[in-house]
């Protein structure tokens, strides 16, 4: 096996190795069980240092193509499978066919405001087909930059928020480094970080912000990114406060790491200008998401802040014309600006609002005692997620339970609902969760008195 993989390998540098393993193994020359050479004896082989070899060793596991147990040896375990949105693929599973999906932060699109006119405007802009790509369009800058929370160095478009975090993730982070995320957080970032071969380090959100101590102890471990949301935490609602911003800037001051900052829903939010954009605006990223507000069909994320890493994000989507139209752009821009869509989208988020708080007070009638969050999202606390998002499908209700949206089990279980979602019917959705938990504690008092 050795000597094949010295023929085999092009150059003596661990990129090289790794990528002639996942070659060897994909071709079925190195099949699944087999043992691997230690790293002393490939280096000697190949000329390499030991380091270089552990190196390319560690890239292989974290792709699952090969396997080491402390006093196993190392193992191959088979091909590098295409990596997959296991959460996303799940939670779209768990939703199919159910009649009231309260789990997706989708909006209603029986009441968003209508886009005509916005796509209408958008086409007489006389840059529209222009060849020459720009990152942001004049008008979607024009409409967002006075309000972003800091003074970018850089802005750009992207197809959503999380493709804004993504492209931000992609252009920083290597297999086998760690990233920290606050917890719970959006899964679709832990999604992207394992198709990275990257290492979620949670930090605890509670309310007021990521915790503190968690955060001091994660940075000890030299991460290559922080992902977290300032405003909104999806899924708890809960947003940072001045102090925390001050607090967390004094400790990330000599930081040399993108930080990411994914607002889900910043129209949602009295406060949406929190950021450490504010203090450390040379590695900050911030990341505004609008589709709440717009639809699916008009998916435009706003990414503003750090020149360094963003102009790497730009140059990255250079590469394969992977900029925002201008049309689209453009519709959003003038969502944000014209008076009569401005009046329309005002109503469109006072009727999410109410919406929630309706959600909250019928929660709270069948014993929840929830804090009165922005939202749209609610974080509720249950005995058992598992029981409870299982049995609410059996009646036609899809919730998500909690553990999708951490690295590692929380302390204890909830539920996410789109508290938005909803326009009737609060009470009976309320009241079908009470019951359900109301039903556990029966037979778990049953089973004690047995």
């Amino acid at each position: 096996m050795l000597e094949r993989i010295v023929k085999r390998v092009p150059m003596r540098n661990p990129r090289a190795l790794s990528r002639t393993i996942m070659e060897m193994v994909a071709e079925g020359e190195l099949s699944q069980g087999m043992r691997m050479p230690t790293v002393r004896e490939v280096a000697g082989a190949l000329g390499m240092s030991p380091a270089g070899v552990a190196a390319a060793w560690r890239e292989l596991v974290d792709w699952r193509v090969l396997e080491t147990k402390r006093r196993g040896g190392t193992t191959v375990l088979g091909p590098a499978l295409p990596r997959r949105a296991t959460r996303y693929d799940v939670m779209m599973k768990a939703s199919e066919g159910i009649p009231l999906n309260l789990g997706h932060l989708t909006p209603d699109k029986s009441i968003l405001p209508p886009l005509d006119r916005a796509f209408a405007a958008a086409l007489r802009d006389a840059r529209v087909h222009d060849a020459a790509p720009a990152p942001i369009s004049e008008m979607l800058r024009e409409a967002v930059e006075p309000n972003w929370p800091f003074q970018p160095g850089f802005m750009m478009a992207t197809h959503g928020g999380i493709a804004a975090a993504e492209l931000a993730l992609q252009t920083s982070v290597r297999p086998g480094d760690r990233v920290i995320v606050d917890s719970p957080t959006v899964s679709r970032i832990l999604d992207i970080l394992e198709s990275l071969g990257a290492r979620a380090v949670p930090v605890t959100y509670r309310e007021g912000g990521p915790d503190l101590g968690e955060l001091r102890k994660a940075l000890a471990m030299r991460p290559a990114a922080f992902v977290y949301q300032p405003v909104g935490n999806h899924p708890t609602g809960w947003s940072v406060t001045p102090d925390w911003i001050r607090q967390a800037a004094d400790l990330l001051a000599e930081a040399h790491m993108p930080i990411i900052e994914l607002v889900q829903a910043p129209l949602m939010h009295a406060q949406p200008w929190l950021s450490l954009g504010t203090r450390l605006p040379r590695i900050v990223v911030h990341v505004h998401a609008y589709n709440f507000f717009t639809g699916t069909d008009l998916r435009v994320g706003v990414v503003g802040g750090s020149d360094y890493y963003i102009d790497r994000m730009w140059q990255k989507l250079t590469f394969s014309s992977g900029w925002v139209s201008r049309i689209l752009q453009n519709a959003l821009a003038f969502q944000l600006t014209d008076p009569g869509a401005l009046n329309s989208l005002r109503t469109y988020v006072e009727t999410c609002r109410q919406r929630h708080g309706t959600m909250l007070d019928s929660l709270g009638r069948v014993g929840f005692t929830l804090p009165r969050t922005d939202g749209p999202t609610i974080w509720l606390p249950v005995p058992d997620e598992y029981v409870v998002t299982n049995q609410l499908s059996s009646r036609g209700i899809v919730v998500h339970p909690g553990s999708y949206f951490s690295p590692a089990p929380l302390a204890s279980d909830h539920v996410l609902i789109n508290g938005a979602a909803l326009g009737g019917g609060h009470d009976m959705v309320a009241e079908a969760i009470g019951s359900i938990i109301s039903g556990m504690f029966r037979r778990s008092s049953e089973i004690i008195d047995l």
